[in-house]
């Protein structure tokens, strides 16, 4: 890696071939945990996970099924190897459900009392973690147009 970097600091390697030979060295040094799963609730695939980041205590699924799911990944058993619970979902029967796959799930930064997911149904939603709600209020839109000349000043 040493070499990688001197020879890009140098300008005699491209900073693609870099990056890419950072991404496998990180993605081959992978290793699920042997000590922990995690319950099945999604009808589906998998497309998104966050791990809230104050504690480190709660996980956001979010699947091709419309789910969001949130685990507690506390050990609580203090068994050597144990199962994450499901605290919640928001499955098919819930009101507010996303129509179509989640995309992205996320935590607010500084609260574990909120979070956001997006989806194929062209959908954010802003939930309170406490009562599982989404937030009605609107976001104000503007024409495309609008936005990209904002985005140049």
């Amino acid at each position: 890696m040493l070499g990688f970097l001197s020879a890009r600091q140098t300008g005699l390697e491209d900073p693609l071939r870099l990056r890419r030979a950072e991404s496998t060295r990180r993605v081959l040094g992978l290793e699920l945990n042997k000590d922990r799963d995690v319950e099945r609730i999604h009808g589906g695939g998998i497309n998104t996970l966050d791990i809230e980041p104050v504690e480190g205590r709660y996980m956001l699924s979010g699947g091709s099924d419309g789910v969001i799911v949130l685990y507690d990944l506390e050990n609580s058993s203090r068994q050597s190897y144990y199962t994450c619970k499901a605290v919640c979902s928001i499955g098919r029967d819930h009101p507010d459900v996303h129509r179509y796959s989640v995309e992205t799930v996320q935590w607010y930064p500084h609260d574990t009392g909120m979070f956001t997911s997006s989806s194929f149904d062209k959908t954010l939603k802003v939930w309170d973690t406490n009562t599982l709600q989404h937030s009605k209020q609107k976001l104000p839109s503007l024409p495309t147009n609008e936005l990209r000349s904002k985005n140049r000043q």
